[in-house]
């Protein structure tokens, strides 16, 4: 009964409206016919009250100025009654059979799945993305349903993905903000001294140019950063395209950039892929590869070890190497960006942006970066490719 239930609500509305249409024009032709019989009989009991003879009985015969005997007046006005039935009451029933086969298919079919996409369309006017439309039949509104949920959940998608670039863009221009401080400061300092000593003589040509040549690196410090925003910002636009490529072929790729980037230090590879065919972009997997390469080069005494493996759906590439390892707040924080622990004022290569970087990319790729600690010694980062959509 209750897969002959959930067939009947699956059906296309044209099939729904058809037997619906059916059914209830049976219906209508059966309740017409009863009420026609039951008139008729009706009529048949008054004539038996007035005639012995009933053999050919026709209502006209019995009623009217043809009648062959007379009849009482409420008898009349019963039989009279009774006619006027036989030819009112089919169309009524007709009439009343359809309309309601019209309420029943529109309550059945048409009803809930159109309130849902009523509420569903006030919210999202609203801006409020945080609910689903469940409606799980197979017909064409069912069908409308699921398009419509999806649309809902690639708005949400869309919002959620907006707001998290607007809060990372947040974090970016206040960690830009912090770090000017520093440079900005310090050729603030200088100026202020060549401004006050110069005049007076007390500043030596020697003194001078030393003071020039740190206003100078301060100089480049900005520069680099400004560039590096503008990276960041390019980032958030990278598009994605992924393509088909033998696995060996990326992992070839990908072990000579290693030999060259590891230049002295000892290097090891351990690749676990068994699939034949990858579908990533070979450019993003290149650039987050050869900067978490980068950064373990910086940090190993000897030794680095990389991983490859394939999930059913994700690409992923691990780093080890031999160095002290994270701290307890790099592991939370090493991947925002200018995060470093270089905190010398003349720092001007290591702006800490590299993981930063990674994170944008393995995000855009559908993946993500996790960093961790080996279990004997030395800084481990794992990076995911997501090879769908």
């Amino acid at each position: 009964m209750g897969k002959v239930k959930r067939k009947l609500s699956d059906l296309s509305i044209l099939s729904a409206f058809v037997l619906f249409a059916v059914a209830f024009f049976l219906l209508a032709m059966l309740l017409a016919e009863v009420e026609r019989t039951l008139l008729t009989n009706a009529q048949m009991d008054i004539a038996f009250r007035y005639s012995e003879i009933v053999e050919g009985f026709n209502s006209e015969k019995v009623w009217g100025n043809q009648s062959v005997f007379q009849l009482s007046e409420h008898d009349g006005k019963m039989m009279w009654l009774y006619e006027m039935g036989i030819w009112i009451l089919p169309p009524v029933t007709y009439l009343t059979c359809f309309i309601l086969a019209g309420l029943i298919f529109y309550r059945s079919k048409i009803r809930k799945p159109l309130m849902l996409l009523f509420m569903a369309s006030d919210r999202i006017a609203a801006n409020d993305l945080d609910f689903s439309i469940a409606y799980d039949r197979k017909d064409e509104m069912g069908l409308l349903c699921k398009a419509f949920e999806k649309m809902r959940s690639a708005l949400e998608n869309n919002n959620r993905e907006m707001w998290r670039q607007m809060d990372e863009r947040q974090k970016i221009n206040a960690a830009f903000s912090h770090d000017l401080r520093t440079p900005l400061t310090v050729i603030e300092g200088h100026l202020g001294i060549l401004q006050k000593y110069t005049p007076e003589g007390k500043v030596s040509a020697a003194d001078a140019m030393e003071t020039y040549a740190v206003m100078a690196g301060q100089i480049e410090r900005l520069k680099s950063y400004v560039s590096s925003m503008n990276t960041l910002q390019r980032l958030e636009d990278v598009p994605v395209v992924r393509k088909s490529m033998p696995t060996e072929e990326l992992i070839a790729q990908l072990n000579d950039t290693a030999e060259i980037v590891c230049g002295d230090k000892q290097l090891s590879v351990l690749n676990k892929t068994v699939t034949a065919q990858i579908s990533v972009d070979s450019q993003i997997v290149m650039q987050v590869f050869e900067n978490i390469l980068s950064n373990a080069v910086r940090y190993a005494k000897s030794s680095i070890s990389i991983q490859y493996a394939v999930d059913p759906d994700r690409f992923s590439i691990t780093v080890t190497d031999d160095g002290k390892g994270f701290d307890d707040i790099a592991l939370k924080s090493a991947t925002n960006p200018f995060y470093t622990t270089e905190k010398r004022a003349d720092t001007v290569q290591h702006l800490g942006l590299g993981l930063n970087i990674c994170k944008i990319l393995c995000e855009r790729h559908n993946g993500s970066i996790v960093l961790s600690n080996n279990m004997r010694t030395g800084a481990s980062v794992t990076v995911r490719f997501g090879m769908t959509d």
